[in-house]
């Protein structure tokens, strides 16, 4: 069996492998039970159903969501629209060659997207750090130097992370790619504003989805789901929680004092308050001119994955199903 993209399918009956993305207990109408099926080909993700079927017996069989299944995939017309059914659906492991073509990535390599992050984020302080190293000296107590530990000593965690369970940025590299692509935005802002300051912002763009490490649990494949740490607190509280840590370690370590505590304090308010408002998820609403530029950012970035994912297999004239985050 090999993986077959789902937009080459025609009406009938293929066997396939796929990424579980997610798994939903549902009913039908007259009662009896069927799960909603979450299913990536490395390209998108369909929505696929079984009857008659539990979760708890999927995961006896151990199909969980992240896993890779070969599947019984029959594909027929639904009121106009194609409708997915799996007829029979089981565990499978694949070598790394046959992994890859399933695992959806970023357009660049995300271990390159974190080293540039990295890089970004050194020069936009002015100061003459050594761009060839993720390192920072051990004696730099500025917001550049405790967003580069906190990335690096997360580094696999950072690199690999989804940005999100659903919506946006919702594959491996995700966050690293979502970040790197607002840090490129808020330089280009910076330029148009100079009311901002730049390593700021720029920090604070870099972290400030870093509670996400904690929020979401990401497997291999690439797929995302909520922590209990994250069901309870949320990635902006957790973020906050990273830095407190990182700043409580780092005055241990010198004895004293090391960071700035009101840049300290400036760099969590935007962490806070990036969802812009409360009935969004913020903490507090934005009250500084980096706070208000990062929420900014963070929609622009999140609105156009959205409208990039849908116009890749849109043909010219149509229109889309309607996109709940737009």
């Amino acid at each position: 069996m090999s993986v077959i993209k789902f937009n080459t399918m025609g009406f009938g009956t293929y066997e396939t492998e796929v990424i579980v993305a997610a798994i939903t207990q549902a009913n039908t109408s007259n009662g009896k039970p069927m799960l909603k099926i979450g299913i990536n080909d490395g390209n998108e993700t369909i929505t696929a159903l079984i009857f008659d079927a539990t979760k708890k017996e999927l995961s006896d069989n151990g199909i969980e969501e992240g896993c890779t299944a070969s599947i019984s995939l029959e594909i027929n017309d639904y009121k106009g629209s194609k409708s997915y059914k799996i007829n029979s659906i089981s565990l499978v492991k694949l070598d790394e060659e046959e992994l890859k073509k399933l695992i959806k990535l970023p357009p660049i390599d995300p271990a390159v997207l974190v080293k540039d992050i990295i890089s970004l984020i050194k020069q936009s302080s002015g100061r003459p750090y050594d761009l060839s190293v993720m390192e920072v000296p051990a004696d730099d107590y500025s917001l550049t130097a405790l967003s580069i530990r906190l990335i690096t000593e997360n580094l696999k965690a950072f690199t690999r992370s989804s940005a999100a369970k659903a919506m946006h940025h919702n594959l491996y590299g995700g966050l690293a790619y979502h970040v790197y692509r607002m840090i490129k935005a808020a330089y280009a802002i910076s330029e148009v504003y100079p009311i901002l300051n730049r390593e700021l912002l720029v920090c604070g763009t870099a972290l400030h989805d870093i509670g996400k490490l904690l929020e979401l649990k990401t497997s291999d494949t690439g797929v995302a789901s909520y922590s209990d740490m994250g069901n309870l607190f949320g990635h902006a509280l957790l973020g906050i929680e990273l830095i407190d840590r990182e700043v409580w370690r780092m005055n241990q370590a010198v004895g004293n004092r090391s960071y700035n505590s009101e840049q300290v304090a400036m760099l969590k308010h935007m962490l806070a308050s990036h969802h812009g408002q409360v009935e969004w998820g913020a903490i507090k609403t934005p009250l500084t001119p980096e706070a208000a530029i990062l929420h900014e950012l963070d929609m622009i970035d999140s609105r156009m994955y959205m409208y990039e994912e849908s116009f890749k297999d849109m043909e010219p004239g149509t229109t889309s199903e309607p996109i709940w985050g737009i």
